[in-house]
C-alpha cells in the first residue's frame, strides 16, 4: 500500500473507483454537404468495453445532418490476435478488422473505412454499464438498446425498440 493510500484511508478519502466500462474509440466516415441545409452521408461506430466483452452503437447518416438512426451491435466478436472484427446492425453484418486508428471491412455489400475520432471519444463520460444502458435506453432513434442492456444483465428502463 503507498502512502498516499494509507493517507486517503486515514482521512476517510476513497479513490475514485475505476470506470466499469471504458471507450474503445468512436469511429466514423461521415461527410456532409456544404448547403444552406447540410446533409450528412456516411457510418459511425462508438465502441465500449464491459469486462471482456465489446459492446456499441452504429449511426447511419443518410440525410439531414442531425440526429441519424442508430441502433446497438449485436453480436460482436473481436479475435485478439487477428483484429478480427464481426457484428450486425441494421440488418446488415459487418466483417473486417480493428486496427489502431480505423475499422476496415465490409457492411453488407459497402465497403468501409471508419476513422477514429479522438476528440469524439474524449467526450464518452459513461462510467458504469447501468448508466450507459440509462441514457442510451431513453433515445428513441436508437433501436435494440433493451436488448443489448438486457445480454449485458441490466434491463434499460426506458424500453427502447
Amino acid at each position: 500500500m503507498t502512502w498516499i493510500s494509507v493517507a486517503l484511508m486515514i482521512l476517510g478519502i476513497s479513490r475514485p473507483a475505476a470506470p466499469e466500462i471504458s471507450p474503445v474509440g468512436y469511429f466514423d466516415n461521415v461527410r456532409s454537404t456544404r448547403s444552406e441545409e447540410p446533409h450528412c452521408y456516411g457510418w459511425s461506430l462508438d465502441l465500449w468495453r464491459h469486462k471482456d466483452r465489446l459492446f456499441g452503437l452504429l449511426d447511419h447518416h443518410d440525410g439531414l445532418c442531425g440526429d441519424p438512426p442508430c441502433e446497438a451491435v449485436a453480436e460482436i466478436t473481436l479475435e485478439p490476435k487477428t483484429r478480427r472484427l464481426t457484428f450486425s446492425a441494421f440488418g446488415l453484418p459487418f466483417t473486417g478488422s480493428l486496427r489502431r486508428n480505423e475499422i476496415v471491412g465490409t457492411l453488407g455489400r459497402e465497403r468501409v473505412r471508419l476513422i477514429r475520432n479522438n476528440e469524439r471519444t474524449a467526450l464518452s463520460t459513461f462510467q458504469t454499464l447501468d448508466g450507459w444502458c440509462r441514457f442510451w435506453g431513453g433515445v428513441p432513434r436508437c433501436k435494440r438498446v433493451s436488448e443489448l442492456c438486457d445480454s449485458l444483465g441490466v434491463a434499460a428502463p426506458f424500453g427502447s425498440s
